[in-house]
């Protein structure tokens, strides 16, 4: 069993506050419990951050740049500053056979990559979404002939990809990624204790809504904002309350919030435990059209609050319409106006059974301490390579590893449609 692994995000805290970066850390936190010293690496644009941070799970590093090397293009000078030094600074001999672990395919990828092959350690690619959120789309849209060849350097440097929907096998598969390199299971959240969820199931009064993420157009919150003013315009009686923090905030507060004659939806910004919050909602809902399994989804599922949501990538793997939450077919103001009104149309009862069923999809499914005994595995049976092939195996508790794809697509589905 490995010792140690160096898990590489795109971006980290206090840059930036998305998915990616929260699922590094309680990953990270959650091998730290069994014994894994983890480093999490990733580029910052903070001159005040420390380079290097001690942490309850190892470390966090930080390399300083002027723009984010994933953004290549008149920025790339950032790219290759951040590429060259993580190449240089893990391809020492202390870090020879240490597992490698990328979370997504961006140009941020090739340094992990170029270290991997110098040193000989394991390479794994979290991907980030499917469809046309796919990571390698977004390599193969730039504009000069670097981002196909980093993606041809990670597709081949890479002992395994991690999918967390069916989508991203599909997606990898054309690319001629040989199913025996592509594991599938799904991001992980930390489980609130079934006692608190319960008792806060109890005292939802059915009207309130959520959306926690970033606060940005491309997240299409806009979409929650007009229904939510349309549904209040006919009085209905709800609140919509938008956790988070980002370039569109104060333009849409103006707009919906406190600057709208219309009462009923928040902003209050970031916050640095979102679960207080979510458990005191009834309705999770989000428009985002671009989205990998969204960790805010998987939060808000964790904690029994239903789920509202566009039909993005990885939806359809976690949320059953009608059972667990509610699919909404396109990202528009008309069609979440007429979700939110047949969730408001729930008794209590059928409200409460939907929200246990929620609960029951995140407690078999998607606990983080369960995804880190998964990635050990898989760290695990990286530690087997030979001659290039990724040789896995499954653990005594059969935890998932690499499947064929009709049964990776098994696992991904929500489990039944009765609540437990």
């Amino acid at each position: 069993m490995p010792s140690s692994l160096i898990i590489v995000v795109a971006r980290f805290f206090p840059d930036s506050y998305g998915g990616a970066e929260r699922q590094a850390q309680i990953l990270a936190e959650a091998l730290g419990k069994i014994g894994i010293d983890v480093t999490i690496v990733a580029p910052t644009l903070d001159a005040s951050v420390p380079a290097i941070e001690e942490t309850c799970f190892g470390r966090i590093e930080r390399f300083k740049v002027k723009s984010p090397p994933s953004d290549g293009g008149r920025r790339i000078l950032s790219f290759f500053a951040w590429t060259l030094w993580f190449r240089r600074r893990f391809s020492k001999q202390e870090y020879s056979g240490v597992p490698i672990y990328v979370f997504h395919a961006r140009l941020h990828a090739l340094g992990p990559a170029l270290a991997a092959r110098r040193s000989g350690s394991p390479l794994l690619v979290k991907l980030g979404g499917g469809g046309e959120s796919f990571d390698f789309l977004a390599l193969q849209s730039k504009r000069f002939f670097y981002g196909r060849w980093v993606q041809k350097v990670v597709l081949r440097q890479a002992n395994l990809f991690v999918a967390n929907g069916v989508q991203i096998v599909d997606d990898l598969v054309e690319l001629e990624v040989p199913l025996r390199k592509i594991a599938v299971f799904p991001n992980g959240v930390v489980l609130p204790e079934l006692e608190v969820v319960e008792a806060a199931m109890r005292e939802r009064p059915g009207s309130r809504f959520i959306y926690t993420g970033r606060i940005h157009l491309d997240k299409r919150v806009h979409v929650l904002c007009e229904a939510t003013r349309s549904l209040r315009a006919k009085e209905k009686e709800i609140s919509l309350v938008l956790l988070g923090d980002g370039p569109a905030r104060q333009e849409l507060d103006i707009a919906f919030g406190a600057g709208s004659a219309l009462s009923g939806i928040t902003f209050p910004g970031y916050v640095s435990e979102i679960y207080p919050h979510v458990l005191a909602a009834d309705f999770f809902v989000s428009a985002s059209l671009r989205e990998g399994q969204s960790n805010a989804l998987l939060e808000a599922m964790s904690v029994g609050v239903i789920p509202i949501v566009c039909a993005a990538s990885g939806v359809a793997d976690v949320v059953i319409d009608g059972v667990t939450g509610f699919i909404v077919p396109t990202s528009e103001s008309e069609a979440f106006e007429t979700a939110m009104l047949r969730a408001l149309a729930l008794s209590d009862d059928e409200r409460f059974a939907m929200s246990r069923a929620a609960r029951a999809f995140a407690e078999r499914n998607v606990g983080i301490d369960a995804i880190a005994r998964k990635t050990l595995v898989h760290l695990n049976a990286l530690s087997t390579v030979e001659h290039g092939e990724t040789k896995l195996t499954l653990d005594s508790r059969n935890d998932v590893v690499s499947l064929p794809q009709e049964q990776a697509m098994q696992i991904s589905k929500p489990h039944g449609g009765g609540v437990e």
